[in-house]
């Protein structure tokens, strides 16, 4: 029986990108960062998300890029947030100088997780993509250094066509490597993204990408896939908590309803754009009457499309993800996921 959320929705988790600015420059980045990118959060504007956040009742949060270690006042701010007693993630590249005392401090100051993406088991794979030399060779180091810090370290994968092949074998490097979670992101095509649609994977490649994960499952390797994913129908929990629970904040104090919503203007949808940013507003307020939030909490707590509705398998992926449908169409309008496995 399919369960829909319900009121009260409580601010549990949320992620802050805090700049722009990235020494890798990879292909399919979701934010266009790049060296040169100036847009950056003020500090204090970040304090008060983080007060705000907690006054909520969030507990956990995450501090994003771009590369956050490039943001000056990133130790401030973790230091604030751990103040808070939230849980602190750091997705970070590894690509910067000094990464060892980096790692140093973010293990002082209890961080509790360090999440690095590696997008290939060789230089050349992981390369292609981040269009840096050394970066591979650098992203490696910056795990050792994580793990020898005593840190819990994590991985994140993007598939896309020229690199989902090599998951298996990334999979069998991540144990040589002490890692002992993967999360599998589903490509976005915005931001860069959008530029390199044609790598968005075929239907044979997902499927041959599913077999790859239930494989490393099998193998004891957890291996996140999140709901963007429910179109593989492997998680054992399908569900979508963007805006129900968790929220995004961009350097220029604009908010999504997760990340794969960063390039979608809440007026596009609604046709409103009051509440429609933390620098006018303050988070209580947004969370509370953001047309936007609300509009999402509607399609995800009324019935599915028509074409879903009489589907079997309906309660195994809940209608797949709801960025990738508005990216696809435009619109909120209800329909399956484009990559949907039953009627592709």
């Amino acid at each position: 029986m399919i369960k829909y959320h319900k009121e009260p929705f409580v601010l549990k988790q949320f992620k802050i990108e805090v700049t722009h600015r990235c020494n890798l420059i990879c292909i399919h980045c979701s934010s266009d960062a790049k060296p040169s990118k100036s847009i950056e959060l003020d500090e204090s504007d970040c304090t008060r998300i983080l007060q705000e956040a907690a006054s909520l009742g969030a507990k956990e949060m995450a501090f994003s890029g771009g590369e956050p270690v490039l943001w000056r006042p990133i130790f401030d701010c973790i230091r604030k947030a751990k103040d808070l007693n939230l849980k602190v993630n750091i997705y970070t590249t590894g690509n910067y100088n000094d990464v060892q005392a980096v790692m140093e401090c973010f293990k002082k100051m209890k961080v509790d997780s360090v999440i690095l993406s590696l997008f290939g088991s060789k230089k050349e794979i992981h390369e292609r993509i981040t269009r840096k030399n050394g970066s591979y060779h650098n992203t490696l180091k910056a795990i050792e250094l994580s793990k020898s810090a005593g840190l819990n370290t994590e991985l994140h994968f993007v598939p896309l066509r020229n690199n989902y092949s090599d998951l298996g074998n990334i999979i069998v490097f991540s144990k040589e490597l002490g890692i002992n979670v993967i999360s599998i992101l589903r490509f976005v095509p915005q931001g860069r993204g959008q530029l390199i649609r044609d790598s968005l994977l075929t239907r044979y490649q997902n499927i041959e990408l599913r077999m790859l994960i239930e494989k490393g499952r099998m193998d004891g390797l957890k291996i996140r896939t999140g709901s963007p994913y429910n179109f593989l129908m492997i998680n054992d929990k399908p569900e979508c908590r963007a805006a129900i629970d968790r929220l995004i904040i961009g350097p220029d104090m604009k908010f999504y309803p997760c990340d794969a919503f960063k390039h979608i203007e809440g007026v596009a949808l609604t046709g409103k754009s009051n509440y429609s940013n933390l620098r006018e507003f303050s988070l209580t307020e947004c969370w509370e009457k953001s047309p936007y939030l609300l509009a999402i909490r509607n399609y995800l707590t009324t019935e599915f499309p028509d074409k879903c509705k009489s589907c079997k398998e309906l309660e195994r992926c809940l209608s797949g993800c709801l960025a990738q449908k508005v990216i696809e169409n435009g619109t909120l309008e209800k329909a399956p996921d484009p990559m949907c496995m039953l009627q592709n």
